[in-house]
């Protein structure tokens, strides 16, 4: 791993990225670099690694405190950085040493059985429920409960319209009012 200090001449922006830092769990790194950008004319690359910034260490920073030093540099920001392979201009494809045909994957039998299970969560023409709503149904033993009769309803729907007609229902309706109007400021 080959250390190296590169120091940018102001003012910023200095032309790169920054990811991670103490409160991700992840060293600080060079995410991106602008083309062109005052650190890509320096040698910066990306996933470069941050070790220290204006000499300070980089490894007890947090994200935002790595940025904010970064940006009190002014004129010169000196960057203490790693590398762990030498960059290449240009990427290249690594190229197999001899060519073998693709085998499928064939999973195990209980991978298989999962993917079996849940190849198909959308609705099926004429059911009007999803594979996954029988499923639930199945499981909470619900599958064969039919939809209440026309009288089972009426009767709610009277039962409802009696209690929005109670005593009881109208004072608490009234006091809910009113202490809304208290808290709003609406009603002293």
């Amino acid at each position: 791993m080959d250390s190296f200090k590169v120091v940018l001449e102001g003012p910023a922006p200095w032309g790169f990225r920054l990811q991670g830092g103490k409160d991700f769990n992840v060293p600080l790194s060079i995410s991106r670099l602008t083309p062109g950008g005052k650190a890509a004319q320096a040698g910066v690359a990306v996933g470069d690694w941050v070790l220290s910034i204006d000499g300070e260490n980089a490894g007890s920073l947090t994200h935002i405190e790595a940025q904010n030093k970064i940006r009190a540099c002014g004129e010169r920001l000196s960057l203490g950085l790693s590398r762990a392979q030498p960059a290449q201009s240009k990427p290249q494809k690594p190229h197999p040493p001899h060519r073998q045909p693709l085998r499928p994957l064939v999973p195990d039998a209980s991978k298989q059985r999962l993917m079996e299970d849940t190849e198909d969560w959308r609705p099926r023409p004429g059911t009007g429920q999803s594979r996954s709503f029988r499923i639930l149904a199945h499981l909470t033993g619900t599958e064969f409960m039919q939809d209440p009769d026309e009288e089972h309803l009426k009767k709610s729907r009277e039962k409802y319209v009696l209690e929005l007609q109670s005593p009881r229902y109208t004072r608490l309706r009234d006091w809910h009012h009113q202490r809304s109007a208290h808290v709003l400021n609406v009603q002293s």
